[in-house]
This record gives structure tokens, sequence and C-alpha cells, in this order.
């Protein structure tokens, strides 16, 4: 460790130098940027204070989650969370302890949606939980959007926006988005406090699904 950096840590937490070097070193993608990091790390604090767990694990895992951050259409997309792992435990090096290591690495890896990992561990889950709760209500519908865009995608079916009579394909359509996987995150969250959030942001995303429907003459209903 350089002396400079000694000097650092010794005035810094690491998790203020870890947001520091998630802002240098992560490439930002559409819903991935610092933004998402900065609502991911303010509503991990929250589930922490009200679930426990060690406070800067969940802290770094929070500013490091997205290190290795590939498009959604990336086809080694589901690599993106071990990736990002690996690189947070390089940078952190000895700064932690050995089960302090093993619960990062468990945390940043394990919040992937697409990689179909578990999180076993408090910490874990609270990561997760934080990451797809900024999948979820006004934000969350902000990011689709915004995704669906980058990678030109149609906004939504015009003769069956909702997905009454079809499967989802929200490779084609933007909002099917929202079917395939947003209204499916609150059953996979692990917390309590996390479902408490999650039922007010569906509300939200409902209240905008009604009104679209009122205005493209498609009425919805769950």
């Amino acid at each position: 460790m350089t002396d400079t950096l000694k000097h650092a840590t010794s005035t810094t937490s690491l998790a203020e130098l870890a947001k520091a070097h998630a802002h240098t070193a992560m490439a930002s993608t559409a819903g991935h940027d610092m933004a998402h990091l900065e609502r991911v790390h303010r509503v991990a604090m929250m589930l922490w204070e009200q679930e426990g767990g060690d406070r800067e694990v969940i802290e770094v895992a929070a500013w490091l989650h997205d290190l290795v951050n590939l498009p959604k259409d990336h086809p080694n997309r589901r690599d993106a969370s071990t990736l990002s792992a690996e690189a947070a435990l390089t940078w952190v090096g000895e700064r932690m302890s050995s089960e302090q290591r093993d619960l990062l690495f468990e945390a940043i890896q394990r919040h992937s949606y697409s990689a179909s990992f578990v999180p076993e561990s408090l910490e874990a889950k609270i990561v997760c939980d934080a990451d797809r709760l900024d999948a979820l209500g006004a934000v969350g519908l902000m990011r689709t959007l915004e995704t669906g865009g980058a990678l030109g995608r149609a906004s939504f079916h015009t003769d069956d926006p909702f997905c009454t009579a079809r499967e989802p394909d929200d490779g084609v359509f933007t909002l099917d988005h929202v079917f395939a996987k947003l209204f499916k995150l609150p059953a996979m969250l692990h917390t309590d406090a996390a479902r408490r959030v999650a039922r007010r942001r569906i509300a939200v995303m409902e209240d905008f699904l009604k009104a679209l429907g009122d205005e493209v003459g498609h009425p919805y209903s769950r």
C-alpha cells in the first residue's frame, strides 16, 4: 500500500473510497450509472437500519456491485456480477478481514437477477434487495424506458401493450420488460423491509399503466 493510500485510509472510510473508485472505474450504461449506485446505497442503508448486518460490507458492496458493467444485450451479461465481485476483492485487498471479503464477494456476485444466484448472507440479501428495488417504481420505469431506447426497442405493442393475449417479449418491446421481469421482483425479495417498499413502488407502476391504457385506448387491469 502506498504512503498516499495509507494516509487516505486513515482519514476516509473504506465506503467513501469505494464510491470514489466506482466513479472512476465503472463504465456506465443505460440504467447503470453513478445515480443508480447512489440510490442503491441509500436504500441499502435504509434496509440495514431495519435488518442489521455488517454495515461496511453492505456499503462497499453497494458502491462496487456494478464495477464490471456490461450492456443488457451483451453475450456475457450473466458473468458481470462475478467479474464485479472479483474486481472488488482485488481493489479491497487486505483492507477487509477474510470474513468480510467472503461476504463482500457473495453480496456482489449474488445480487444479479440474470445470473440466477441466490444470496444466503444477510449482507447479500440486503444488497440484492436494494438493487432490485431500484428497478421498481417511478425510477424503475424511467430506467426501463431509457434502456429500451438505448437498445432501439419499440415502446410497446400497439394492439396488446399489456401482454393480455401474448407472452411478453422485452427483446422487442420496452414495456414488456415490466411483465417479463419487474412485476416478478417483489416475490424474489429477501427482507421484510424491502417487501414493504416494493408494495408502494408497484402501486406507482400500476397507476402509470392505468394512465397509459386510458391514453392509448387499451384499459389496463392486473
